[in-house]
């Protein structure tokens, strides 16, 4: 983890990127998630499950950073989703979209300011206990831009007794 994630005790075991979020990866990622070009997906996570494998994390399933079924329904698939079943099969573990849902509709992260984005996904997210209590799981998703998303998915699973939430995104913001 970065210094500024070991020094604010965030809610995740370790968390992991493939890139930064400009050029080429960047249009990858609207590819994928505002232009229905799905198979970049499983593109990605071949190079992910590298990533996962040097980590060496003791993960017990995959899940994927849910949306809102209004956001579900105006794009028709979650592009987190996309990039965390695959990942799953090529780490021969079980990928669960039931452990972590969204219960309530938040607005888009774009344009709001790292306050905004915490305080918009605060309380958003919810885990069911009987699924997460005592494993370990890593939540995958897209882009990270301050953490917001990522902090409420893992104090969730947290919450609702999981021994372990582990991260990976596909791109994240610069230093």
């Amino acid at each position: 983890m970065c210094d500024v994630c070991c020094d604010n005790n965030l809610p995740y075991d370790g968390i992991r990127s493939l890139a930064y979020y400009e050029g080429v990866i960047r249009e990858c990622v609207h590819a994928l998630k505002y232009k229905n070009n799905q198979s970049l997906g499983d593109t990605f996570s071949e190079v992910l499950v590298e990533l996962i494998r040097r980590e060496n994390w003791q993960i017990n399933f995959v899940v994927p950073v849910p949306l809102s079924d209004e956001r579900y329904h105006e794009r028709g698939y979650n592009q987190a989703s996309l990039l965390a079943k695959p990942l799953a099969a090529r780490l021969s573990l079980t990928f669960n979209p039931y452990a972590l849902k969204r219960i309530r509709h938040t607005a888009s992260q774009v344009g709001l300011s790292a306050h905004e984005r915490h305080q918009n996904v605060i309380g958003a997210f919810e885990a069911e206990t009987d699924l997460v209590r005592g494993k370990s799981l890593l939540i995958v998703d897209d882009v990270m831009t301050t953490g917001a998303t990522m902090t409420a998915c893992a104090q969730a699973i947290k919450k609702a007794g999981a021994k372990s939430a582990y991260g990976v995104v596909l791109a994240r913001h610069g230093p």
